[in-house]
């Protein structure tokens, strides 16, 4: 998995100014899991943004289930360094 790939990816979404935590690991032989908290300022859909990751991310990546948490800011979360797995 290309997981430079799917950062830039994420980040370039429409609204989108950073990407953090983000984890993407097998959960099984034949399917792939992610994880990943999204910075989008402005409120706006955020549930069209997530159907289209999840096509995306599925199509692009081959990655079945996702998890995606929006923030309004960064400082939000406790957390804001890298982790891939």
């Amino acid at each position: 998995m290309d997981s430079d790939a799917v950062r830039r990816f994420l980040e370039s979404l429409d609204g989108v100014t950073a990407c953090h935590d983000l984890h993407i690991w097998a959960i099984s032989t034949r399917e792939t899991a992610l994880t990943a908290h999204l910075v989008r300022p402005v409120v706006e859909n955020d549930d069209g943004l997530l159907r289209l990751i999840q096509e995306q991310l599925h199509d692009r990546f081959a990655i079945e289930h996702t998890t995606i948490q929006i923030e309004r800011e960064p400082q939000h979360c406790r957390q804001a360094s890298d982790d891939f797995v």
